[in-house]
């Protein structure tokens, strides 16, 4: 059924129970009464529809819903919200978390703005067992690599399967890799930017959908669940969305990030992701009288070291599937001082028992290569993010599944050869939550667009997954 005919259907029974309503001598006579008497004629189908055919049930449901959401990412995405490689936060981002903020109290909600500006709220649970925390994760900035200010968005309804042409010489092709998705779309709505400027679909369309998901559980105090809690960051875009999470309460045993791509993927799995500096600390002198002066050049020894942990067999150029990498990166001298030399590495991994190894095997060659040439080398370790596989509730990907099955969505699993916001929450010891697509195609381009169906089977499956969670028996523990 088209949401055109339900809402027809819903308006013919309200006005039916209007009727009935007079007739029975309660007099709905204002608006708002008018409009509690409609809710409760949907509330009622809806849970009707539910109990018959659950998949149907929840889209009914949430069909309600549905031009709220390509709404609120219509009114986000004119948002200026850029990220910056340079400032703490941006003054765009400070007023965009100030708009949701307000938002978020008027839908009744309990809601805090930290120092840094993460967004939390938490709603408790309405269950009388226990069942485990569920977080959902989103950011509400956009890269500042390219044009993102003053967004012109277009939405296009009743694709027709044809390139898709901008300004700014940009043409969405679905003959090309940037508009390889788009046959699907043919006949359904899809949103672009003019042209001129990227779209913020990356990630407007994560928080359009955990807005609405709010919006739904304030206005459907009723509907089981447990204790929730939401996050929007800053800064994702610039690497930092991890950066001052813990100024926020957010510790769920389950997690989701809505983050990701289109076609119902799902990010299972990531590398790990660490940063590896080694220094090396010669003695300064003048190098004619090195013999008696004890001069120790920084920079033979710093170069045997990289081309010894970083073999050309573990370059990237030969890492594909599951192999991770360790490249040599960088070398610079810290403070200019060229009495010593400093590797920055790069070390990716998705077990991070195989790049335990590697650092075991590498400060067992750096210790050789000091004793050779007489010199200091240190390392320091930064996780930069870890992989979510390795510390993700242990039914999280049943529950995953059951919950795509539930909301109707076909799921497509997947690894990635890079990091995501939840990989980044992991540093902080946060549980690995799975990152799930949300209609995005061709983020930080100007051809960015955004399949509306894909953001609304997103926002369905915010709903499932909470539905399910709610059913499991006991928390467990990470």
């Amino acid at each position: 059924m088209s949401f055109h005919r339900w809402k027809l259907i819903v308006a013919l029974l309200s006005t039916v129970c209007f009727t009935a309503a007079q007739a029975a001598g309660f007099n709905p006579s204002t608006s708002s009464e008018q409009t509690e008497l409609t809710n409760r004629v949907v509330r009622k189908i809806n849970n009707a529809a539910s109990a018959k055919d659950p998949i149907r049930g929840l889209r009914t449901f949430a069909s309600q819903y549905r031009p709220n959401l390509l709404k609120r990412f219509l009114t986000y995405v004119s948002y200026n919200r850029q990220s910056s490689e340079t400032e703490q936060i941006t003054p765009d981002q400070i007023e965009t978390a100030k708009k949701l903020y307000a938002e978020i109290q008027a839908m009744g909600l309990p809601v805090t703005l930290t120092e840094h500006h993460y967004l939390f709220v938490e709603i408790p649970s309405n269950l009388t067992r226990k069942v485990p925390v569920l977080g959902y994760s989103a950011h509400y900035d956009v890269t500042p690599g390219i044009e993102a200010d003053n967004v012109k968005a277009r939405v296009i309804s009743n694709y027709d399967g044809k390139p898709i042409v901008l300004e700014n010489n940009q043409v969405i092709d679905p003959a090309q890799a940037n508009g390889a998705y788009l046959p699907s779309q043919v006949g359904k709505t899809v949103v672009t930017s003019d042209g001129n400027t990227i779209l913020g679909a990356d990630d407007g369309a994560g928080v359009s959908i955990l807005m609405t998901f709010l919006q739904t559980l304030a206005e459907n105090p009723k509907r089981p669940h447990g204790k929730i809690q939401i996050v929007l960051a800053p800064n994702e875009d610039v690497g930092r969305a991890a950066e001052f999470v813990e100024e926020t309460p957010y510790k769920p045993e389950i997690a989701f990030d809505f983050d990701g791509g289109s076609g119902g993927r799902v990010i299972i799995e990531n590398f790990n992701a660490r940063q590896e500096i080694f220094t090396v600390t010669g003695v300064p002198g003048h190098q004619s009288y090195a013999a008696e002066n004890g001069y120790r050049n920084a920079w033979t020894p710093a170069c045997e070291l990289g081309a010894q942990i970083c073999p050309e067999k573990l370059m990237p150029n030969f890492s594909t599937g599951r192999d991770g990498y360790a490249e040599l990166h960088h070398m610079s001298a810290p403070g200019g001082k060229v009495s010593m030399a400093e590797l920055d590495i790069r070390h990716r991994g998705f077990d991070t028992n195989v790049m335990d190894q590697w650092e075991k095997n590498a400060d067992e060659i750096a210790a050789k290569i000091a004793k050779k040439y007489d010199v200091k080398i240190s390392r320091k370790m930064i996780d930069n993010y870890k992989n979510v596989a390795e510390c993700s509730h242990p039914k999280a990907l049943e529950i995953t599944q059951t919950a795509f099955t539930n909301a109707g969505v076909n799921i497509n699993i997947e690894t990635a050869r890079a990091g995501t916001t939840a990989a980044m929450f992991v540093t902080k010891g946060l549980v690995g939550a799975y990152t799930i697509f949300t209609g995005q195609n061709n983020p930080h381009h100007y051809t960015e667009w955004l399949s509306e169906e894909d953001m609304f089977h997103s926002y369905l499956l915010s709903l499932s997954i909470m539905d399910e969670v709610a059913k499991q028996p006991v928390t467990c523990t990470k």
